[in-house]
This record gives structure tokens, C-alpha cells and sequence, in this order.
């Protein structure tokens, strides 16, 4: 019996050819880059640390609650959902109004397409060092030209309120790029038959594009949403670049606490900042699950 179980096995084996064989780099890439720090991150989080980081003694769930009960806890939490949403709120929807506007035939719309797909080929540490200059109180664009229509700028990076606008702008901007190019994908697989009746009904401009191109485009803006909300969530380089955390840690998200437990303190706590990364998982997947929740039914059963 076990013989003839070994012999389908090998004989499904042959008959698959090199399928099988085919997908074990991709899984063993997925063990040694994905599972395993994974695995690894879980059973960290168990442990207290020594001076140079290295796990000592088992502590369980030690670390946990001292996350949980920390002080600054839920304001972590909270600014890391903050700048998540506010950087996917504004580049897909920017990204939006450039994929409706460019989709009828402009003159230089070559150009226009290049120079909003740009942005993805950034780095986020080289853009948000041109957002510093931007963002600089007396000298940087952004306070003068308010400044020219008689308005006082703000202190972009030393003002709690305006430094987290000045994290989700950039964050923003660098998710543009990415958006752009999946919403004119998306606009332009509509179907031309739909807009052309659409238009034979009287639709046109707005109407045209909010009862007919953006339903249609729905799937792309689920996706930029779950995407876009996730790197927003990861958000890292802007910070450290900008305010490094600040000021007074209004800016300090949860990749940024897990950095500077690991690295930045001087005396690494790998265990704290492998429960940081363990409940960034935690609040990533509940996020994502809800957004499909809210955002990803079917509206027309």
C-alpha cells in the first residue's frame, strides 16, 4: 500500500515535468527572506535583551504588555494610521484627477505622462531631501508662495500639527508616481463602447467620470487603497529625512519606534523592536482586511 502511494506520487511528479522543480527557487526565496525573519521577529519577541542586543532570558509575553501599556503607545499607533491614510488619500486621488484629465488627447500629453510617472523612480530618501528644502521655514518654496498670496506659512518640520502634514505630503508624492501609472492603465481599459453610450445619454465632464469611469475603475482604486495604505504604514525614509521623529515625537510612526529600539538608542532592545514589528504585522493585516471589507463587495448584488 505504501509502495503504490510512492509510486502515484512519483509517477504525478513525471507526468508534471518540471513544474514542480520549476517553483522551488521561489520557495525557497520566500523561506529564506520572508518565512524565516518572520519566524525569527516571533521568537525574538519573547525574549529581553542585553546591552548589545542579544536575547538573554525568555520573558513571554513581557514584552507585549510593556508595548501595550506604554505611554506613548496609542499615539504611535494613531500617527502611524494618520500619515498612512492621509498619503494614500491624496496620491490616489491627485492621481486620479491626472488620469480623468489626461485621458482625452491634450497636446503635450507625452510629457505630462512622464513627468507624473516620475515620482516612482525616486528613492524616497532622495525625495525627501528635496522636501526639506521645500519645507524650509524662510527660504522654502512652499512658505513663499503662500506667503505671496498673503498667507503665513507655517514651520513645516518643528510644528507637531504641520510636520504631519509635512510626512504625508511627502509620502504623497512619492506614492504618486505608482498611482498614475495604475489609473491610466485603468482608464483606458474601459471600455470605449460604455463611455460612447454614456455620452449618447447626455453624460459628459464630471458626470461622464463619476457615474461612469471611476465605477468602472474600482478594482485599480481598491488596490492603490490596500497598497498605497500599506506603504504609508511603512513609512520610514520621510521620517527619518524630515523630523527624525519629531518634534516631540509627533512624527514617529511604528517603523520609525521599531528603528530606533533596534538601532537608534544606542543600546538595541531587539526583543521590543521585534514586538513593534510583530504588531505593525497585526495592525497591517487588520487594516487590509477591513478595507476589503468596506471597500471591496461587489455593490451591484
Amino acid at each position: 500500500m505504501r509502495g503504490s502511494t510512492t509510486s502515484r506520487s512519483a509517477s504525478r511528479w513525471g507526468k508534471n515535468g518540471l513544474g514542480p522543480w520549476l517553483i522551488l527557487p521561489a520557495i525557497l526565496l520566500l523561506s529564506v527572506f520572508l518565512i524565516w525573519p518572520l519566524v525569527r521577529t516571533v521568537q525574538l519577541s519573547g525574549y529581553a535583551s542585553d546591552i548589545i542586543g542579544n536575547p538573554t532570558r525568555f520573558v513571554g509575553v513581557g514584552n507585549y504588555l510593556a508595548l501595550i501599556t506604554d505611554a506613548g503607545f496609542i499615539h504611535t499607533v494613531v500617527i502611524s494610521i494618520v500619515i498612512a491614510v492621509l498619503g494614500m488619500v491624496l496620491a490616489t486621488f491627485a492621481a486620479l484627477c491626472a488620469a480623468l484629465l489626461l485621458r482625452s488627447r491634450l497636446p503635450g500629453q507625452g510629457a505630462f505622462n512622464v513627468i507624473f510617472s516620475l515620482p516612482f523612480a525616486y528613492s524616497a530618501a532622495s525625495a525627501s531631501a528635496v522636501f526639506a528644502g521645500l519645507f524650509a521655514p524662510s527660504v522654502g518654496i512652499l512658505n513663499i508662495i503662500l506667503g505671496n498670496v498673503g498667507v503665513a506659512g507655517p514651520d513645516w518640520l518643528s510644528n507637531p500639527f504641520a510636520a504631519v502634514w509635512a510626512i504625508a505630503i511627502a509620502t504623497a508624492w512619492y506614492e504618486f508616481g505608482f498611482a498614475f501609472l495604475v489609473l491610466t492603465a485603468a482608464v483606458r481599459d474601459v471600455p470605449s463602447e460604455v463611455i460612447e453610450a454614456a455620452q449618447l445619454d447626455g453624460a459628459s465632464g464630471f458626470g461622464l467620470a463619476a457615474r461612469i469611469l471611476v465605477p468602472a475603475m474600482r478594482p485599480s482604486i481598491l488596490f492603490l487603497t490596500v497598497t498605497q495604505t500599506i506603504t504609508g504604514l511603512q513609512t520610514f525614509a520621510q521620517i527619518q529625512v524630515l523630523t527624525r521623529g519629531g518634534p516631540s515625537d509627533a512624527t514617529t510612526n511604528f517603523v520609525y519606534r521599531l528603528y530606533q529600539l533596534a538601532f537608534g538608542s544606542g543600546t538595541p532592545d531587539f526583543g521590543r523592536a521585534s514586538v513593534t514589528a510583530v504588531v505593525l504585522i497585526v495592525i497591517v493585516a487588520a487594516i487590509t482586511a477591513l478595507q476589503f471589507r468596506l471597500f471591496g463587495r461587489d455593490k451591484t448584488t
